[in-house]
């Protein structure tokens, strides 16, 4: 009676230390779970194909060889030396904030030359590569239904002119090859979630040498050119970027700080409950064995009266049997995204397994398999990520007495994928 309520006691102790530890683990899932302001970080990287946008524009630039946009810039009005041109763009986001951009343009330079009146129209085609920044999505935060995106951006570039057989027919000049540096803003206003409409404001510059030298290129050495064009955007699917975890290394390190004392509070309790069941159990044992010698002794004085004591037969335990093993569950173990840590969840489901398989016939051998998302990562980090959890697993069971001749374990990565969801591949399965 004494002991029974011992264990009552215990019972009522470990049940109030577990619904503190939950509430208190509750309540820290709760702050975690506060939506919190993002800027240009905390988001995934998103695969190759994702995020691209093509660019069809035009509009007019103007070339200065003294670089004020001035009067003396010119022989003659400045509206005399504007002139078309035209824009093919295709550009990769690999962030909401960084992408980069691959640029095609082209048209007519129009300038006074050494002969007063006349004018040259020189072809020319520019094509750079550029880095993009999101200035709107880095300051207010990513969103995808904003109005205007502010995009300055820099890049460099190869530039040709001079190249048409009607210009050097004319002219009597060649080809002129040089590279350029260009930059600008790029204003995008989003009419749809598909489409957007683009005001791009551009420089570039250029040697002068380069350029033909009966052009008026006064002294200086650098050419520059100025543009203005409007242009429609197409962005192919996919169009967003998936966030990563909200949760901070503080918050991660704090839950599981809950976690492990609540653990080490359960762990006691279990302990001291194991070692009441085992005094209960021996106790009934010694309780049985001497019911069953009196039992045995009564026989005996009854048999006694009629002649000696037969040898009595030996009595059999019974329970010396082996059962099939079916193992909880098909021993599936999930995991978050990215991670190979065990929850305490998964591991109590692991304990259960560890004690079917050490009651398991000996020679029998279980697999481990691990496996990872496909919808997530890379094929290399897939593949690591399969053997980690795999093996962690296998560390598991170790650590709980299953024998390493019992065990072995595999990374499948991301090509063989047991489940049809995402969230169902971050798993192990042991068969």
């Amino acid at each position: 009676m004494k002991k029974l309520f011992i264990t009552m006691a215990l019972v009522l102790c470990a049940a109030a230390a577990s619904a503190q530890v939950v509430a208190v683990a509750e309540e820290i899932v709760v702050e975690e779970q506060q939506p919190k302001r993002r800027g240009w970080a905390g988001y995934e990287t998103n695969r190759f194909f994702d995020n691209w946008e093509i660019t069809v524009a035009g509009g007019a630039q103007i070339m200065v060889f003294n670089g004020t946009l001035g009067k003396d810039d010119f022989g003659s009005s400045r509206f005399n030396h504007i002139n078309w041109q035209a824009d093919f763009s295709l550009t990769k986001w690999f962030h909401p904030v960084m992408g980069a951009r691959l640029q095609i343009q082209g048209g007519q330079y129009q300038n006074d030359t050494a002969f007063g009146n006349q004018y040259m129209k020189d072809p020319y085609i520019f094509t750079h590569m550029d880095f993009m920044v999101n200035l709107s999505n880095w300051i207010g935060g990513e969103r995808d239904d904003r109005v205007y995106y502010a995009v300055p951006f820099a890049g460099f570039g190869y530039h040709v002119s001079g190249f048409t057989d009607k210009f050097q027919r004319d002219w009597g000049y060649g080809t002129d090859h040089s590279f350029a540096f260009t930059a600008g803003l790029l204003n995008k206003f989003r009419v749809c979630p598909a489409l957007d409409i683009e005001l791009e404001l551009k420089a570039w510059m250029l040697p002068s040498s380069n350029m033909p030298s009966i052009l008026n290129s006064g002294t200086q050495k650098v050419a520059a050119a100025y543009s203005a064009t409007i242009g429609l955007t197409y962005r192919f699917n996919r169009r967003g970027f998936k966030q990563a975890s909200p949760y901070t290394v503080e918050d991660v390190m704090a839950y599981q700080a809950v976690i492990a004392d609540r653990d080490l509070a359960l762990a006691a309790v279990q302990a001291d409950n194991a070692e009441l069941a085992n005094d209960l159990a021996a106790a009934n044992k010694a309780a049985k064995k001497a019911a069953a010698e009196a039992a045995a002794a009564k026989k005996a004085a009854e048999m006694a009266k009629w002649g000696p004591n037969p040898i009595p037969a030996d009595q059999l335990d019974g329970n010396a049997y082996t059962d099939d093993i079916y193992l909880t569950g098909k021993g599936i173990t999930f995991f978050n995204i990215g991670q190979t840590e065990l929850s305490p969840k998964e591991k109590l489901r692991l304990d259960i397994i560890a004690t079917q398989i050490k009651n398991a016939p000996k020679n029998k051998i279980y697999v481990i398999e691990g496996h990872a998302d496909p919808q997530t990562g890379s094929k290399a980090v897939n593949t690591r990520l399969a053997e980690q959890r795999a093996k962690k697993v296998y560390d598991y069971l170790i650590s709980k007495g299953v024998k390493a001749e019992n065990l072995q374990y595999k990374g499948y990565s991301d090509t063989k994928s047991p489940f049809k969801t995402e969230q169902e591949n971050r798993v192990t399965v042991i068969r």
